[in-house]
């Protein structure tokens, strides 16, 4: 295993004098905290860059300043320093030298009006000796596509389960593309967060080309959602060198804690009460509290342009206040474990209940049923054949989520 040669993390107090002469080089030589200020460096905390994020006078956040060190140039710094930054705020602002202006294109900012730029930046601009040999140039990060990606879509057991034959654990067998993994999903923008960590994870995470993660959410401490987290020890300490947050509720979070116990140094730990919001990689994540095990949440997702995806792989009826606040949402990924086994009895939903409460009930604009169980059927019925069969009476707006699947936030 190679692990890397840099990290990023927060600067702090010991790091200030290397910081002020970094800074100094690009004309700011006002610095008192490390607050706002991002590092590269390395295992043994040699310093490769820095970037401060700053807020101006109009809301905006903006990037002031990057610098890397000439000795590390072309390593590709100052590109995982400006990630970083987008990762936390997603709508970001900068000026920077004419020069520079394809590095920024390349990192996903584009050239826009000065009337972007705060206006105390503007002026700072205008008045600098310097102006003129600069060419300064306002830019403006992207916009990206949002997305969210099915790692798994079975129930605990998966498909094909080692020990059942019903028929979709046969026909499994037989075609790989009918094979399920345990449930769990990822969201990805300028950053990429994991919510829950089946025991399934780590071929899930290779599946999509996933290398990186920003944040976990965990909905429950059931196994078939947490049974991967040990996946993550060693991302967290040979890569991250720090720690990863993780956010679920009390009772999840020392439930888990209790399995994992020797990772108890890896995790930035956030319990979270019911209707919580948490702002990560520019979405705002809600946990709803819904009736399965203790402490077990739902997640509301709302992109900044207000669509909202709510995803609950378990649980029983809703209660009547989270139906109130769910009403119209875009995407519902909901909880269909069972087929016509009157999940509620068992704390699930089955298949037909999911789909009524989405369309007559929430309005919901996409109903996607996850967290699949075929195994308790009649022995000569295909149960995922059934609910395709009946998802394909509802022209799209049903859809049976499958390992892989996408769709934008």
């Amino acid at each position: 295993m190679i692990a890397p040669e840099y990290h990023i993390r927060d600067c702090v107090e010991a790091d200030m004098d290397l910081i002020r002469y970094l800074f100094s080089v690009e004309g700011f030589s006002d610095l008192t905290s490390p607050e706002g200020i991002r590092v590269a460096v390395t295992p043994d905390n040699t310093m490769y860059g820095a970037c401060r994020l700053e807020q101006g006078s109009d809301g905006s956040w903006n990037v002031r300043p990057i610098v890397v060190f000439d000795v590390v140039q072309g390593k590709g710094v100052g590109r995982a320093l400006l990630k970083d930054a987008l990762r936390l705020h997603p709508d970001l602002r900068l000026v920077a030298r004419g020069e520079i202006e394809p590095f920024y294109l390349s990192c996903g900012f584009e050239r826009c009006g000065w009337d972007a730029i705060a206006p105390e930046y503007r002026a700072e601009c205008e008045a600098c000796p310097d102006k003129a040999a600069c060419g300064p140039l306002p830019f403006r990060s992207l916009p990206i596509e949002r997305t969210f990606t099915f790692l798994g879509t079975s129930s605990g057991c998966g498909v094909p389960a080692f020990f059942c034959h019903c028929p979709a654990c046969e026909a499994a067998r037989k075609d790989p593309t009918k094979r399920r993994g345990c449930t769990g999903v990822a969201l990805r923008g300028h950053g990429t967060t994991i919510i829950d960590a089946s025991p399934d994870i780590r071929h899930q995470l290779n599946r999509e080309g996933i290398d990186v993660i920003d944040d976990f959410f965990l909905t429950h401490a059931h196994y078939d959602h947490m049974g991967g987290l040990g996946e993550f020890e060693y991302f967290i300490r040979l890569y991250l060198m720090g720690t990863m947050p993780f956010h679920g509720s009390e009772h999840a979070i020392a439930e888990a804690l209790k399995e994992y116990s020797y990772m108890d140094d890896c995790f930035a730990l956030d319990v979270m009460n019911p209707y919580d919001v948490r702002e990560v990689d520019g979405l705002a994540i809600q946990a709803l509290p819904l009736k399965h095990a203790p402490g077990t949440f739902g997640y509301l997702i709302t992109t900044p342009e207000g669509r909202r995806t709510f995803y609950a792989p378990d649980t029983s009826d809703l209660k009547p206040e989270v139906i109130e606040m769910l009403k119209g949402v875009d995407n519902l990924v909901m909880d269909s474990t069972f087929w016509e086994n009157h999940g509620t009895a068992r704390s699930h939903h089955d298949v037909r209940q999911t789909v009524h409460e989405g369309i007559d009930i929430l309005d919901a604009g996409h109903i996607y049923l996850t967290h699949l169980a075929p195994h308790m059927c009649d022995p000569g019925v295909n149960e995922i054949d059934e609910i395709y069969a009946y998802a394909a009476q509802f022209d799209g707006r049903v859809i049976v989520a499958e390992d892989g699947m996408q769709f934008t936030l």
